[in-house]
């Protein structure tokens, strides 16, 4: 039957084959070079890893398989997979998905084919080429009306594994654009739920890798993540690409010196101390301990005594301050100019080592700061020992550290995920990380629910300071179930920030479910819903109020199942449950939603938690609360999925 409706898998089945044989003999030549032939101990150095990489590449899953094919309108063929694969002599048999060459298979249109005459994609099932799809890029008519191939819409709404899988085979048009752009950038990529930002954040870093190896090698690419949940959700994807020198931390994870977090702020104080203007305060007391001398100074040199005047010693104060480097590597500049100076009145280079009196009132004018000290100061309560430091707090010292001694270690790259959550203070500092303001930022203003986040993409900008920025919109989302999506829509007028809805390209799908309870049978009624909806989607995520996290814990434990906090290794009856503001960038093929109107209180900032909740489903939504949701939601009260 397959010949009869792939009348070409026996030729394409010998070619993977083929390429497996070809991987195999790479292998082979890779094992047999000798590292201790080389000239000298570095290149030798160099050769050893450089051939212990491509054999890891080379052993990695899917190396010497491909996903597509392409044929230019001059009739050559290329084969594009994860790995770059060559025959005996050297010429390409797979080609990496990262190399310019295979760009058109993501982008080529019927109206657009850049310069393609036909594409092909490849089904594998159980390591062996099942099936494929043929798109005849010079006949528009031959191309799905939806523009997303039925193969590539199969894989986006397979089940999820609670990990966060490559997208190699189905990244689509408006992502390879994103996945592609230049590096010398600050690039800002929104874009509402389920349109694959935080993927085609991780592919852009695997793609930039391979396109400035040597430089991104030497400097780094960090990848910084809302929480270690979503690092452990996101930690899979770039070794499967090939990319294992990726550091992938939290922002609190970077900030160094480090203090003892014991304490939790409120919403305001959390406001105060992430807001703009508490950049400018932490400016201001970096310098605050800097003073001008109000008396002169009179040296002993040998025989003679000179004076510095109180007036020349604060030009040279005032001609130190007058600087961008740290602030303590201005003081050491100050140091400098006194040296030179003394040298130029005394004709003797030993002024500085014989004279006290000169070292001492340098170090009273300007006396060495620590960043630590300088927070503990400047934010108003306990000091000291007594002080309970804060997540806010820990910034605030990061960015003293920086502005004092400067940051401690950069990157090369920087992407950022859920950025738009950060503060003015932490965008600072992890802005910090990439001097020259290579970033990638991945963010929704829809989804900002922090209270120190962002709601302007401008103005977040404007705190990272990067010098070149382009903002990019992902339109269109692949995850969530339209039915799904276009419910989740309907909060955006109330989030108070201009975002534009994304639409699905999945237009199947079953709408929000919505039960409604009397109070005292709610919890053993979300027992019950997960149940039903764990039948068929085992994947499933409960999205609650966390004063409700407690009583729903001991419901799931008579029903036989397990509350936890993660999606990593999940048991059996493990039911991973999160408030709505940590379930963000995560994915479950079922979720429900408990107490919905009590997430969205009426404030902008409820819709955005309501909107977070709602979308992350990937099959079907289930809300069942104590009371109707919200009316905005225009969602009828219906039975659980049959």
């Amino acid at each position: 039957m397959d010949a009869d409706l792939f009348p070409e898998l026996a030729v394409e089945r010998d070619h993977l084959a083929f390429a497996r044989r070809c991987r195999d003999a790479m292998i082979e030549r890779f094992r047999a070079v000798d590292p201790s032939a080389a000239a000298d101990e570095i290149t030798s150095e160099y050769v050893e890893v450089t051939v212990a990489e491509a054999l890891e590449d080379l052993h990695s899953p899917g190396a010497g398989d491909f996903f597509g094919r392409i044929t230019d309108e001059h009739s050559d063929r290329w084969y594009i997979g994860r790995r770059h694969i060559e025959d005996q002599s050297h010429d390409p048999v797979v080609v990496d998905w990262r190399a310019p060459i295979a760009a058109p298979f993501y982008r080529a249109t019927g109206v657009d084919p850049l310069g393609l005459s036909h594409r092909r994609r490849f089904t594998m099932v159980d390591a062996d080429l099942s099936a494929y799809l043929d798109e005849q890029l010079d006949d528009p008519d031959s191309i799905t009306a939806t523009g997303v191939p039925d193969p590539v819409l199969a894989e986006i709404g397979a089940a999820r594994t609670g990990a966060m899988r490559e997208i190699v085979a189905t990244i689509q048009a408006e992502q390879d654009v994103v996945i592609r752009a230049p590096l010398d950038q600050c690039l800002v990529v929104q874009g509402g739920p389920g349109t694959g930002k935080s993927a085609v954040g991780l592919h852009r870093a695997a793609f930039l890798l391979f396109e400035h190896r040597r430089r991104l090698s030497r400097t780094g690419v960090l990848v910084v993540g809302p929480n270690s949940v979503f690092l452990d959700y996101i930690a899979n994807v770039l070794p499967s690409l090939g990319e294992r020198l990726v550091q992938q931390r939290t922002a609190l994870d970077i900030c160094v010196p480090k203090v003892e977090i014991t304490g939790i702020d409120d919403d305001a104080t959390r406001r105060w101390k992430g807001a703009p203007e508490m950049l400018d305060q932490l400016a201001r007391a970096a310098v605050a301990h800097v003073v001008h001398p109000t008396d002169d100074l009179r040296l002993p040199i040998g025989a003679r005594t000179i004076t510095i005047t109180a007036a020349t010693f604060s030009e040279w104060v005032d001609e130190a301050l007058d600087g961008v480097t740290p602030v303590n590597r201005r003081r050491e500049g100050l140091r400098g100019l006194v040296q030179r100076e003394m040298l130029r009145s005394t004709e003797r280079d030993d002024v500085w080592e014989r004279s006290p009196e000169l070292r001492a009132a340098v170090g009273r004018a300007w006396p060495m700061q620590q960043p630590i000290r300088m927070v503990d100061k400047l934010v108003p309560g306990p000091s000291g020992k007594r002080r309970q430091w804060t997540v806010a707090d820990q910034f605030l010292v990061d960015e003293a550290n920086s502005m004092l001694n400067g940051t401690p270690f950069t990157f090369g790259h920087v992407v950022v995920d859920e950025a738009q959550d950060h503060s003015a203070v932490s965008l600072r500092v992890i802005g910090r990380r990439s001097p020259q303001g290579s970033m990638t930022i991945l963010g929704d203003l829809a989804q900002s629910t922090t209270p120190a986040g962002q709601q302007d993409w401008n103005e977040a900008l404007a705190h990272i300071r990067a010098p070149a920025a382009h903002v990019a919109v992902l339109t269109i989302g692949y995850r969530v179930p339209g039915p799904i999506l276009d419910a989740a829509n309907r909060l955006l007028p109330y989030t108070d920030v201009s975002s534009e809805p994304s639409r699905s390209v999945r237009l199947e799908g079953t709408p929000p479910i919505v039960r409604v309870v009397e109070p005292a049978e709610l919890f053993d009624a979300v027992a019950a819903e997960v149940i039903s909806v764990r039948h068929r989607h085992h994947n499933t995520g409960v999205v609650a109020p966390l004063a409700l996290h407690a009583a729903i814990g001991h419901s799931f434990a008579a029903h036989g199942l397990r509350l936890v906090s993660h999606v990593h290794d999940l048991a059996h009856d493990d039911v991973p449950v999160f408030t709505a503001e940590a379930v963000k960038g995560l994915e479950f093929d079922g979720v429900v939603v408990v107490n919905a109107h009590q997430i969205f209180d009426g404030s902008a900032l409820g819709a955005r938690l309501l909107y977070v909740a709602m979308t992350r489903a990937v099959q079907v939504l289930h809300l069942i609360g104590d009371d109707a949701p919200p009316p905005q939601l225009l969602l009828e009260v219906s039975g659980s999925e049959d």
